[in-house]
């Protein structure tokens, strides 16, 4: 192979790890800012405390997640992205628990027979 034909395959593959290593950091970028939106208290609060919460929490270092907010990462150390992705998966499990409970206590027969009998109405649970 010849000096041509070697630079243009490290181009070509070159041009595709870059669009896939600024995907996966689009990716990871959102998954920061999915923990500190959840975390983060509103009005009065800051991103900063949001994230030593999530480092609390979690595990993931807070200087990591406010680099991820302010600054274009380039490259991440594996054990961030891990306890990234694991605290991420975490806090959609919990979403998840919480929405079935409260699917559960709206299937409720009791609670429904009991709103039904509150509000005056007559019918069958």
């Amino acid at each position: 192979m010849d000096d041509k034909t070697h630079g243009f395959h490290d181009e070509i593959f070159g041009r595709k790890d870059k669009v896939m290593r600024a995907a996966l950091m689009d990716d990871v970028k959102g998954m920061a800012g999915f923990l500190l939106a959840k975390e983060h208290r509103g009005p009065g609060d800051t991103i900063e405390a949001a994230s030593y919460r999530v480092q609390t929490k979690y595990g993931v270092p807070a200087s990591f997640l406010m680099r991820l907010r302010h600054r274009e990462v380039k490259d991440i150390m594996m054990s961030n992205f891990i306890a990234l992705a694991t605290a991420y998966q975490a806090a959609l499990n919990k979403i998840d628990r919480a929405y079935e409970h409260e699917k559960a206590l709206a299937d409720n027969t009791k609670i429904l027979r009991l709103a039904r009998a509150l509000a005056g109405e007559e019918g069958e649970g």
